[in-house]
């Protein structure tokens, strides 16, 4: 029996396998590099051990540094997790040789799941339909472009445009491009392979027909090692960004009760074929016309097992350490039932409205509703580091029917205190409530046919956000009554006679937004003025550091008023929003130069294809930086020659570092 667990991963899966860990009697041992330190899966653990390594991210991917932690702790078992070294055959081999208990499939499993190509190629001998495929040979991986041959622009060109580039060997949306014609095959081939290299260690990538508006479904499927393999119905996960599942429910709404019984057949087919133990998802495109065709397997537990659970009662980690005990599987896992909708929507750390831009730093506040299970890798107070997937947290509901589930979903979100960096939750609310997801009407091209930079704007409107901005300001002075050493009991500003009013202002996303207030001799609020104005039938009703009560047109609405240094997070009824306190007195600064373009956000400078002189007009890619386990393009604002390059492949830059500057100066067609 296992008796001390190694989580070989990081963040709230390793959290979640802790918590069923220790509900069986296990001992665990976390592993942490120095950024995670002092993060909750390792204060969670009973064992800590920390590694290091060339960087932050390479320390959990050290298959000699893991399996000596291991051994180090006295464990008897590793679980992968997902991710990281989840699907790395040698990692698997590198355990059973030290005699370590692995919680997934064998290696020879891994290896032959490992690569998309065979894995297509194994479960088609099984009789499972399969997309045809185009093998790219000499793939070139981070070492530079390869011009694709003849042959393969011949075999794209049959596939029929547009056609799809994808890693053999990963998965999660990294290494994948769409090309629309053989002039884009080139960049494409060499920016999924480095993509590919640099997430998984390997370049290899293939071509595949680009099919138009299908489904993304899955099957979860587990079995023991006394011959039961059995299938736990579908999970839908269609809507996409960047190739990578936001969102995903069970079950799914386009699959009735026939299609869900050849979708299982077809992946216990795969999974008996490949010798399957342990839990694994076998995936599927759902094509328009009804069929379905083999996408992959995943040899691990997915992100998306919490929906599963839900509908079925089971705990999956649990039944993972039942099979990797040797135990057969439990009765209620033989013959599972479902009962209910479940959805999850994966909560990052990016900005939908700036193509994804990952965010980093402190959060300070994390907290929703108990409607719903969070599993979370932060809490309060938790660093969010650029050196790992920009995933906060997995947030699940379950209800009698998908409406249910998708109304309680959608409203924990919107009620979440998120304090610090900028996340997707308010995309996932609008989602949730859009007419075409909650008619289950959902595809892979969902968030190409809905721009996400509309749906991720603000649920707080534009004249809520002024309403947060007076709730930060009497708020703020508030705090600073609160503190005062002299007059203390004076009301703020007070006056015998009616003066100005005190004021302060505020960057946010709308800008510049100045309020002005003023009290009378009761301290009770006595004007209100946004940006000079009277903001209408806006009156202050009750004031203090945390807590701001306005009444808006006769109706009450009260404010959590949270202050951070000079940053004020605002969360009410109607929405969220974070303010900058404007310094009244700045010292003065050095600007940069007009034409400057400046790090996004800290990460490693991968590739810099411009140089001095050079001709660019808007939209050319001049630095690209990897960070979150993503690629990030700085382009061109407009037309001009570059006239400085302050970066170089390989750098590892801060957010805000100068990387190039541009002379913006002449007519763009000068440049064309």
């Amino acid at each position: 029996m296992i008796g001390k667990l190694l989580v070989a991963n990081r963040g709230e899966i390793a959290r979640r396998v802790i918590r069923s860990a220790r509900a069986m009697g296990i001992a665990t041992v976390a592993l942490a590099s120095d950024p995670d330190a002092d993060s909750p899966h390792a204060r969670e653990a009973d064992e800590v051990v920390r590694l290091s390594g060339a960087s932050p991210a390479d320390t959990y991917l050290r298959v000699d540094a893991v399996v000596d932690a291991a051994r180090r702790a006295g464990a008897d078992a590793v679980h992968p997790g997902y991710g990281f070294l989840s699907e790395h055959a040698g990692f698997v081999a590198a355990c059973e040789e030290e005699g370590l208990c692995f919680v997934g499939p064998p290696s020879s499993v891994v290896e032959a799941m490992g690569s998309k190509l065979a894995a297509k190629a194994t479960v088609a001998a099984a009789g499972v339909p399969v997309l045809p495929t185009v093998e790219v040979p000499g793939s070139p991986g981070a070492a530079g472009a390869t011009v694709p041959s003849d042959g393969v622009l011949d075999a794209a060109a049959a596939l029929g445009w547009p056609v799809l580039v994808k890693a053999s060997a990963g998965g999660g949306g990294r290494g994948m491009r769409v090309v629309d014609g053989p002039h884009a095959l080139a960049d494409a081939l060499e920016a999924a392979s480095r993509e590919a290299a640099s997430a998984f260690g390997d370049g290899t990538v293939f071509l595949e027909p680009y099919v138009e508006r299908p489904r993304h479904v899955e099957v979860q499927v587990i079995g023991d090692t006394h011959g039961n393999v059995v299938h736990l119905f579908e999970r839908e996960c269609s809507i996409q960004r960047r190739h990578q599942k936001i969102v995903e429910e069970c079950p799914s709404p386009a699959v009735d009760e026939t299609l869900r019984a050849a979708l299982g057949a077809a992946a216990l087919d795969a999974a008996r074929a490949i010798g399957y133990v342990n839990a694994g998802t076998v995936e599927f495109l759902l094509l328009p016309d009804g069929r379905f065709a083999f996408l992959e397997v995943n040899t691990r537990l997915q992100v998306e097992h919490p929906v599963t659970e839900a509908v079925t009662g089971l705990d999956l980690v649990e039944l993972q350490l039942i099979v990797a005990d040797g135990d057969p599987l439990p009765p209620e896992a033989l013959a599972p039932t479902m009962r209910g909708h479940a959805i999850e929507v994966r909560l990052y750390a990016e900005d939908p409205t700036r193509d994804w831009r990952p965010s980093a730093g402190t959060m300070h506040r994390f907290a929703l509703r108990d409607t719903v299970r969070v599993d979370s890798g932060v809490e309060d107070g938790t660093v969010v580091s650029s050196h790992y997937d920009p995933m906060l947290a997995k947030v699940i509901a379950h209800g009698a029917t998908r409406h249910e589930a998708a109304r309680t979903l959608a409203g924990a979100l919107e009620s979440a205190r998120l304090h610090g960096p900028t996340t997707n939750r308010d995309l996932l609310v609008r989602i949730l409530r859009h007419p075409e997801f909650l008619a289950g009407e959902i595809d892979t091209g969902f968030l190409e046919r809905h721009d996400p930079a509309v749906l991720g704007q603000p649920i707080a409107s534009e004249p809520a956000r002024r309403l947060h901005a007076i709730a930060a300001a009497l708020g703020s002075q508030a705090e600073a009554r609160a503190g005062a050493t002299v007059l203390a009991g004076m009301p703020s500003g007070w006056r015998n006679n009616r003066s100005q009013p005190q004021t302060r202002a505020y960057e946010g996303r709308d800008g510049r937004v100045e309020v002005g207030y003023a009290f009378d001799r009761r301290g009770r609020v006595e004007m209100l003025t946004v940006d000079g104005k009277e903001p209408g039938d806006v009156q202050g009703v009750s004031v203090s550091p945390a807590d701001v009560v306005l009444s808006v047109d006769g109706v009450q609405r009260r404010y959590d008023v949270t202050r951070v240094g000079p940053t004020v997070f605002v969360d009410g009824p109607d929405g969220s929003s974070m303010l900058h306190e404007v310094e009244r007195f700045p010292l003065p600064g050095a600007s940069l130069a007009a034409g400057s373009l400046v790090a996004p956000l800290p990460g490693t400078v991968v590739r810099v294809p411009v140089a001095p002189g050079r001709p660019v007009v808007a939209g050319d890619v001049l630095v690209v930086i990897e960070a979150m386990k993503m690629e990030h393009e700085v382009r061109a604002h407009g037309a001009g020659t570059v006239t400085e390059v302050h970066v170089a492949a390989g750098d590892q830059v801060e957010a805000g570092r100068l990387l190039v500057v541009v002379d913006e100066g002449g007519d763009e067609e000068e440049h064309l």
